[in-house]
């Protein structure tokens, strides 16, 4: 598969190629033992030169993690994996097609009230940040980036992080995590394939062309509108695997312990 992306990155643009695009065909249900992408379907996908990968987070641990263990004050919960964690790829870029893109962080049970999010640009300048409020947790909360911030910039990359703001008057108790997303662009007959495709396909186009922050939007909206179809949660389980992310993260929290 690696073979594979190494020949597409380097081809000219507005060539096309036969790929063997993992998807089910008519979005039929797999068998509970497939995957989302078991069967097999070949499309025509138009392809574009890519930007070089970013650099990603620090890999040494999953979701970028810089302090995931519990606030002090909860040290005697009852915990159990995963920790707090950014839904954000360390084994492969974090790329995103999307303006303002949406992101996903886990928060284990705290009982700390509020969190922070924040996104900056390669130079550290502040983009957007915003106050969190913690109930229910643990919760899957998920963040798109309001109209009135500024799109993100092709091929600049951004660095996010989400914060549990342990102690409101010391906030060198916080604990927090970061990730990493960069912006691409496809050309217009790539992006209309896939914004035509059904949300399954688009979850394998996304996959194919290694847009990891997309696919996991989508395959959100889809566990959380077809909870019990048992491909998307495969589906699901595979791509947090992709990214190096904890595979145990449900995204059925958020919907369970509405905010």
């Amino acid at each position: 598969m690696s073979h594979l992306k190494t020949l597409l990155y380097r081809l000219p643009i507005g060539i096309v190629l036969t790929l063997e695009l993992a998807i089910a065909p008519g979005i039929a249900s797999p068998t509970p033992s497939q995957s989302l992408f078991a069967n097999q379907s070949t499309i025509q996908l138009a392809q574009s030169n890519p930007p070089p990968p970013p650099t990603n987070p620090d890999s040494s641990s999953a979701g970028g993690r810089r302090d995931p263990s519990n606030c002090p004050q909860d040290v005697e919960a009852a915990t159990s994996s995963p920790l707090l964690t950014a839904l954000s790829p360390t084994t492969k870029p974090g790329f995103t097609l999307s303006e303002r893109p949406t992101f996903l962080v886990y928060v284990p049970k705290t009982s700390a009230k509020n969190a922070e999010f924040s996104l900056r640009s390669r130079e550290s300048r502040g983009i957007y940040r915003t106050t969190v409020a913690l109930t229910n947790t643990p919760n899957l909360i998920n963040l798109t980036l309001p109209t009135q911030t500024p799109p993100l910039t092709v091929g600049q990359p951004y660095t996010w992080s989400f914060a549990i703001i342990c102690n409101p008057n010391d906030r060198l108790e916080d604990r927090f995590v970061t990730g990493m997303v960069q912006r691409i662009e496809f050309d217009s007959a790539r992006l209309r394939q896939i914004q035509q495709a059904s949300l399954k396909e688009q979850v394998a186009l996304y996959q194919k062309a290694d847009v990891w922050y997309d696919a996991l939007a989508v395959l959100y909206q889809l566990r959380r509108s077809q909870m019990n179809d048992p491909s998307i949660n495969t589906a699901w389980r595979e791509l947090l695997q992709s990214g190096g992310v904890d595979t145990m993260i449900n995204s059925n929290l958020e919907k369970e312990n509405p905010r």
